[in-house]
């Protein structure tokens, strides 16, 4: 009898935990589309000037970003060219002399 009762709590806290873990998930997804949902109806119920300030901001963002993305470009295709320079700089001074 004491497996069987042993079995049975373990059954029990098995399920406990499943539906513990399941109302947690939903609950989480709920919120998350409720947030959803405010961000959609604020963003539809906002004026012409509060949506021009808002793409200019985003364009602000992106722009900076743009920047950014280029200044690393172009230091990588200096250190390219550095590690070329010196490979070949070693290269030929390591390459023994004909003649």
């Amino acid at each position: 009898m004491a497996s069987v009762k042993k079995v049975q709590r373990l059954v029990l806290t098995g399920a406990v935990t499943a539906i513990t873990i399941a109302g947690t998930l939903y609950g989480a997804s709920m919120k998350m589309q409720q947030e959803v949902t405010e961000v959609n109806q604020k963003r539809r119920e906002a004026t012409i000037d509060e949506q021009i300030e808002y793409l200019r901001s985003t364009r602000q963002n992106l722009s900076m970003k743009k920047d950014l993305v280029q200044q690393q470009i172009r230091d990588l295709d200096a250190r390219i060219e550095d590690k070329k320079r010196k490979g070949l700089a070693t290269s030929n001074s390591e390459r023994p002399r004909e003649g």
